[in-house]
């Protein structure tokens, strides 16, 4: 009860917003106020200075006296009006000082409205001046209750003991005062309560927008910022002063192999998961704007100087999560000046940078820098001219000599057909800079068409022309045998070029055995019905060796160039064992990567039948190979 009367008197407490609220309303209505007292007060100046001007000459006494009202009144409403535009256009933040114009303007006011009004009562006129300041002040702006009864009391008391010392007041007189004050009061009170109610509503409608306005800037799932809020927070930062945006990075983080997570567990593990790796980064990237961008993905904007050490620290203790399924945090980074300051291009770029490292075990960070900036260029480039290249002739066949081994002393009996593009923009380029491109955008069976048909055209030249001619090999990966039909294609070029089977020898990588056994069984035995030699490519450098050659029948087994590579001790009997089983296995065995002739007579001493490498030839272009081996 106590409080209600304490609210109805506006003696509580007014919340922060209400009291910001109020006092804005009141700047508002001063604004007009005070214009509408400037415009009249400068009529009354005039109509003075005219009456002045017909009558001169006046005492100063009397100047002063008529003027000295109209210029007050006009200054202090020149000096609120100026104090309230500048704190409704957030110039001015002086609340105090407000107040203190706000009290002084309405005592003027009310002054000269109780002066003005005596004066007029003397001379037997209506008190309108003194009504309209009244109004002005008690019915315009707003004050507590307690406050309208007060100066209301005091305004009207003053005036009613002034005007009876003039002239007795009258029963009805008063009776009218009387009536004007509490109708006064009354539209003062319900003024300030409804105004106060207009504050809460529109406090309750703010902390409603906020509300949302969190919810949209949440993750649901991970309750950490999504990266609407981050861009919006990141760009604020790079724009204050306060911020060294040349000291900071983006990071971009994604979780490795957590679909193995969901997989093994289920969904809602899954979301445990994630839920436990956004608090660890939130944690440890305490200090900075951090957010989920989708799925298993995280950025960051954090000091460049400490990012090492963070991403260091958040990998192990994702890792350390679940150890059965071994997941990894990989993480791209971009500093501000590498995307223009755009945060929405940096995210991106340090997305790129993460993505380099898919499949790497090693590595756990990338920045996204000049050097991997123009290798996604050159990648891009790759991909958009891809079939530009395949039309005009800038995928050329380098050929690498294949020479006998064991028997001979390095004759050549055949040939690998190796791809270069010789791009009119990045001049010749070797194949990793461009083979692993084609394969992960799904466009290397362009390559490997072309590549056929240049050799088929090799092969039926040097016949018409009655060259030497020896079987040459083709390089074949899993992509090839998903994208295409590879027995299909090989049988249509062999009839467009009138060429036996026996002159092409397909090469198949270990690692494209891994996958569609049954369907890759089913394409070897269509090219062996056309007479392909079959060809089992880097063996060694899997894991599934000894199932591959279970489980497939080739004809030449290619031992990877790695046994050679960091030859010792232990690669000799390992070498021996290889070509030992494939002789029992009735493999033709032949070994890349010879390099050195202690190398090459040591394969001559365990049996190897063929050999390859730089020892013999590096890859050459088909017009050297014509002149070298083929005249």
């Amino acid at each position: 009860m106590l409080d209600s009367i304490k609210k109805w008197l506006g003696l509580g407490d007014d919340r922060n917003y209400i009291e910001e609220y109020l006092f804005r309303s009141n700047m508002r209505a001063v604004v007009y106020m005070s214009v509408i007292v400037i415009l009249l007060e400068i009529w009354m100046i005039a109509r003075l200075t005219r009456i002045v001007i017909i009558s001169w000459p006046r005492s100063f006494e009397w100047l002063f006296s008529h003027y000295r009202n109209y210029v007050i009144l006009l200054s202090a409403a020149v000096v609120a009006l100026i104090y309230a535009i500048r704190f409704l256009r957030g110039k001015t933040a002086n609340r105090m000082l407000g107040k203190g114009i706000l009290w002084l303007f309405s005592f003027i006011c009310i002054v000269f409205g109780i002066q003005t009004g005596v004066a007029s009562y003397a001379g037997g006129e209506q008190v309108l001046s003194f009504i309209t300041m009244v109004v002005f002040v008690f019915c315009i702006l707003y004050w507590r209750p307690l406050q309208s009864f007060l100066f209301s009391s005091l305004t009207f008391t003053a005036f009613y003991f002034m005007i009876d010392a003039v002239k007795p007041a009258t029963e009805a007189t008063q009776i009218n005062l009387l009536t004007l004050w509490i109708s006064t009061f009354m539209i003062a009170m319900s003024a300030y309560h409804q105004k106060v109610s207009e504050a809460e509503k529109a406090e309750g409608i703010e902390a409603s927008n906020r509300h949302l306005a969190e919810i949209n800037d949440q993750d649901d799932l991970t309750s950490l910022p999504n990266v609407k809020w981050f861009r919006r927070t990141c760009t604020a930062m790079m724009l204050s002063s306060a911020v060294d945006r040349n000291s900071r990075i983006f990071l971009f983080f994604d979780v490795e192999r957590f679909k193995a997570c969901n997989e093994k567990y289920g969904y809602k593990r899954g979301d445990e998961l994630l839920q436990q790796i956004a608090g660890i980064l939130k944690d440890v990237f305490s200090d900075d704007p951090i957010a989920r961008v989708s799925d298993d993905h995280f950025v960051a904007f954090a000091a460049e100087e400490t990012a090492p050490g963070k991403v260091y620290e958040a990998r192990e203790r994702v890792a350390a999560l679940d150890p059965l399924v071994r997941l990894d945090l990989k993480t791209g980074g971009c500093i501000p000046a590498m995307s223009g300051n755009d945060v929405g291009l940096a995210i991106s770029r340090a997305r790129t940078a993460c993505s380099i490292l898919k499949r790497q075990y090693i590595r756990f960070y990338q920045e996204y820098d000049s050097e991997l900036e123009a290798r996604l260029k050159r990648r891009e480039h790759i991909i958009n001219t891809i079939d530009t290249a395949v039309k005009n002739g800038w995928i050329k066949v380098f050929y690498q000599p294949v020479v006998k081994c064991a028997g001979g002393n390095g004759e050549l009996v055949g040939l690998e057909a190796l791809a270069r593009w010789d791009d009119p923009e990045y001049g010749l380029l070797p194949p990793y800079q461009f083979i692993e491109t084609l394969e992960e955008y799904r466009e290397i069976h362009k390559l490997d068409q072309c590549i056929i048909e240049q050799v088929c055209q090799h092969l039926r030249e040097d016949i018409d022309q009655g060259r030497k001619v020896v079987p040459v090999s083709l390089n074949f990966s899993r992509h090839d045998f998903d994208l295409y039909d590879v027995p299909k294609f090989l049988h249509s070029m062999t009839e467009k070029y009138s060429l036996p089977g026996s002159l092409l020898d397909v090469e198949i990588t270990e690692s494209a055995l891994t996958d569609h056994l049954k369907e890759l069984q089913i394409n070897m035995a269509h090219l062996r019905q056309d007479h392909f030699s079959m060809w089992l490519d880097d063996f060694g450098s899997g894991y599934s060796s000894l199932n591959v050659l279970k489980d497939f029948s080739f004809d030449v087994l290619k031992i990877d160039m790695m046994f050679l590579r960091n030859f010792n001790e232990k690669s000799v009997p390992i070498v021996t064992m290889i070509v030992s089983l494939a002789k029992q296995l009735n493999m033709v065995t032949l070994c890349e990567g010879v390099e050195t002739e202690d190398q090459f007579r040591f394969l001559q001493s365990i049996g190897c039948d063929k050999a390859q490498g730089f020892y013999f030839s590096k890859p050459l272009p088909r017009e050297e190979i014509l002149k070298k081996y083929l005249a």
